[in-house]
């Protein structure tokens, strides 16, 4: 149980553990505050100078105390929502049939998915919102990669693919900046039976640096294991393409 609590706070991207962090600080600030202003209170209306010192002297401890029980309460509360996100990533990577079912990097994100076809858009404008971006879970495995979306009693499946040549990936960055929170990855299944585009972004823009970085390299792992190259790729993908519009 210890190995599985380490290996799910591992896998926990640190922008998160700090903005839990920064949390448990802001709940001692307040606790801090409020226990001031009462002792203050009550230093004035009994006259009592020594209550204004004792509570200042008491200021690190009341603020340890309040930020550690906020973190004790914290800490948990993500590990069981990555144990659960990661249980679930395990089965749907299954189901898209991954070799490799121990995933090598977990976030929050979001997805919208994307229209090739406009006329079809213009058609369906009324039923189609425009604003379809969904908070969801951005799983990379081996092999795979798993989007899913939390629901009340589970989870459910909203991308999964395998890292294959049927795969297509793109980048958009806005600025020069690495870490940029403008990033967004698109996803591209040019599978003739699910032919699909979708959008990808985060409000932890460091590990989907991480995820745009690592499944590149996992995908180019397989164009090595295959003996591809981009260009056979991109020609093995428009002969497919032709092949489907005749």
């Amino acid at each position: 149980m210890d190995w599985n609590k380490l290996e799910i706070w591992r896998i926990i991207p640190p922008e998160e553990k700090v903005e839990a962090l920064n949390k448990a600080h802001a709940r001692g600030i307040l606790v801090t505050v409020i226990t001031l202003i009462i002792m203050f209170t009550l230093a004035v209306a009994f006259k009592a100078a020594w209550l204004v010192w004792s509570s200042l002297l008491l200021v690190p401890f009341i603020f340890q105390f309040a930020a550690g029980k906020e973190w004790r309460t914290l800490r948990p509360k993500m590990l069981l929502e990555y144990l659960a996100a990661r249980a679930a990533a395990r089965r749907f990577a299954f189901t898209v049939r991954a070799n490799e079912l121990e995933p090598k990097l977990i976030f929050r994100g979001y997805l919208e998915e994307l229209y090739s076809n406009d006329e079809l858009e213009e058609l369906f404008g009324e039923a189609v919102d425009r604003d379809q971006s969904m908070p969801v879970w951005i799983t990379l495995f081996k092999d795979a990669v798993v989007i899913m979306k939390e629901e009340p009693g589970g989870a459910r499946l909203e991308f999964g693919h395998l890292l294959n040549d049927k795969l297509q990936v793109h980048t958009k960055v806005n600025g020069e900046d690495e870490y940029s929170a403008e990033r967004e990855i698109i996803l591209q299944a040019t599978d003739r039976k699910a032919r699909r585009r979708v959008k990808i972004t985060s409000d932890y823009p460091a590990a989907l640096l991480v995820f745009d970085k690592k499944l590149k390299e996992y995908m180019q792992e397989y164009r090595d294991k295959w003996g591809m190259e981009e260009e056979d790729l991109h020609d093995r993908e428009d002969s497919e393409l032709m092949a489907a519009a005749g």
